[in-house]
C-alpha cells in the first residue's frame, strides 16, 4: 500500500505504523519481480539504500523534526547528477561517468529525508531514441519517454514516487501512458543545477506519482521549499476549468477524443461548467518555435560529445544534432523572442483560470519503437506553464489514458487544486 501512496508513505514513517527499512525492503522485492519484463532502472544501490534507510529509522523519534519524505524510497532520473553513484545520460557516451556532487534538486530530496534507491532509465539523453524501458501495463508497448523509466517505476509500483524532466513532453507523456500522475511545474520553478543541461530555454524539472498530492509533495521537496506553497488540498469550491482543442486535435485517436469529451462533460455536470476560449494568437501555430529551440539548442549542449564519437550515438540522434547544428543563430533568437511574445500573451489568457483541460497524448502507449508523439504537450512547455496529468480510463486495448490540466505560470499551486478536485471526481484511473 506504502509504496503505491506517498503522502502516505511519508506519514506512516513519522507515526511509526512502518519503518523506512520495511519500505526499502518492499521495493527491492518488487524491483526484482518486475524489473526483469520492466527494465526501469539504469542502476539500482541495493545495500546502500538499506543503509540509509536504518540510519533513517533511528532518527524517528518523539519530538523529532523530519523531512517531508524521511525514509521513502524514491527514484532518480539518469540526467540528475547523484554524488558518487552512475549518471551516464542514457547514453554510451558517458558510460562510468560518476559525478561526485548530486544536483540541487537531489540534494533537497535528500535533505527533506528521501532515499535515493535507484537511477531509471532515460532516452538516449534525454532525446527521442528510446532506452529499455517497458510499459508496465503492456510490455510490448513504450512507457514513453524521454523519462521512461521513472514512470514505468512508479507504476509497476515499485517506488512511489520518481524525478523526471521534460524539454518537449518527457513528463505528461509517459504519466498518460502509464497511468500516473506526472507533474511538470512551472519554468524555472525546481533548479536545474546538477542535471544535463539539453535545452535551457525549456527544460523543467518534475515528477511521478499515483496521486495528485503525491505530486506536489514531490515537487516541493524538490524544490527544497514548504509543502504549503505548493499544495493546499482539493479545490473546496468547483474550480473554474476551461478546456482547449489545438490545431492537432483530429491526429489524436478517436477513443481519447471521445474520452476527453466524456471527461469534460462528467467535470462540467460536477461542477459550474466548463469554458472553451479561444487560444491566444499566435500559440495554436507555434509548435516551430519549440522545435527551432530544442534543436539549436539541443545541439549546442550533447552536439559536441556526439560528432566526438559519433559511432555511440543512434543515427536519428546524430541526424537531429546535425539538424540542430545547421540553423542559423538568427533563427534561434527570432524563435526566443516568439516565445516570449507567447509566454506574456498565454499568461494573461490562463490568468482568470484555475487549469485548462487538453489532451496529453494521441492515445494509448504506442510499441518500443518509439516513445510516442509529444505534440499535444509542445504548446504548454514552450510558454513554460506548469502541467498535471492524471489518469481518467482506459483506450480500446485496456491501456490507461490521461487528462491533461494547464495552468498560469507560477500557479502551480492553484493548479494542484484543481487537479485533485478533478481527480476525486473522475476516481481512480
Amino acid at each position: 500500500m506504502y509504496l503505491e501512496d506517498l503522502p502516505a508513505a511519508a506519514r506512516a514513517i513519522r507515526g511509526g505504523l512502518t519503518s523506512s527499512r520495511a519500505l526499502v525492503e518492499a521495493a527491492l522485492r518488487k524491483h526484482d519481480e518486475v524489473e526483469p519484463v520492466v527494465h526501469a532502472f539504469a542502476w539500482l544501490g541495493r545495500e546502500r539504500a538499506l543503509r540509509l534507510a536504518d540510519e533513517a529509522d533511528v532518527a524517528v523519534r518523539p519530538g523529532d523534526r523530519l523531512g517531508l519524505l524521511h525514509g521513502v524510497p524514491v527514484g532518480v532520473k539518469d540526467i540528475f547528477d547523484t554524488a558518487g553513484i552512475p549518471t551516464e545520460y542514457g547514453s554510451r557516451l558517458f558510460a562510468g561517468r560518476v559525478p561526485p556532487t548530486s544536483a540541487a534538486s537531489v540534494l533537497a530530496l535528500e535533505e527533506a529525508g528521501a532515499i535515493v534507491i535507484g537511477k531509471t532509465v532515460t532516452a538516449e539523453l534525454a532525446y527521442y531514441h528510446p532506452g529499455p524501458t517497458r510499459n508496465p501495463h503492456d510490455p510490448t508497448r513504450t512507457p514513453g519517454g524521454s523519462s521512461m523509466g521513472s514512470a514505468a517505476a512508479v507504476a509497476a509500483g515499485v517506488i512511489p514516487a520518481a524525478t523526471g524532466s521534460q524539454t518537449n513532453g518527457s513528463i505528461i507523456r509517459p504519466a498518460a501512458f502509464c497511468g500516473v500522475v506526472g507533474a511538470k511545474p512551472t519554468f524555472g520553478r525546481i533548479p536545474r543545477d546538477g542535471v544535463m543541461p539539453f535545452a535551457p530555454s525549456l527544460d523543467t524539472l518534475g515528477g511521478f506519482a499515483r496521486t495528485v498530492e503525491g505530486a506536489a509533495l514531490l515537487c516541493a521537496a524538490m524544490a527544497g521549499e514548504p509543502l504549503e506553497r505548493w499544495w493546499s488540498g482539493p479545490s473546496e469550491a468547483p474550480p473554474r476549468l476551461a478546456a482547449v482543442w489545438t490545431k492537432d486535435w483530429d491526429t489524436a485517436d478517436e477513443a481519447m477524443r471521445v474520452r476527453f469529451q466524456e471527461v469534460v462533460d462528467a467535470l462540467a455536470s460536477a461542477g459550474r461548467g466548463i469554458e472553451w476560449p479561444v487560444l491566444p494568437a499566435g500559440l495554436d501555430d507555434a509548435v516551430p518555435v519549440l522545435a527551432t529551440l530544442q534543436l539549436y539548442e539541443g545541439a549546442r549542449h550533447i552536439g559536441p560529445a556526439v560528432l566526438e564519437r559519433p559511432e555511440l550515438v543512434d543515427p536519428v540522434t546524430r541526424g537531429l544534432v546535425e539538424r540542430g547544428l545547421a540553423i542559423p543563430d538568427a533563427e534561434h533568437a527570432a524563435a526566443l523572442r516568439a516565445r516570449d511574445r507567447l509566454v506574456a500573451a498565454f499568461a494573461e489568457w490562463a490568468a482568470p483560470f484555475d487549469a485548462v483541460l487538453t489532451l496529453p497524448a494521441s492515445g494509448e502507449a504506442p510499441g518500443p519503437e518509439t516513445t510516442g508523439d509529444p505534440i499535444f504537450c509542445t504548446r504548454w512547455t514552450l510558454v513554460g506553464a506548469p502541467a498535471v496529468t492524471i489518469p481518467d480510463g482506459r483506450g480500446p486495448h485496456g491501456l490507461p489514458l490521461g487528462l491533461q490540466l494547464v495552468g498560469a505560470q507560477g500557479d502551480d499551486r492553484r493548479l494542484f487544486a484543481a487537479a485533485a478536485w478533478a481527480e476525486a471526481v473522475l476516481g481512480p484511473g
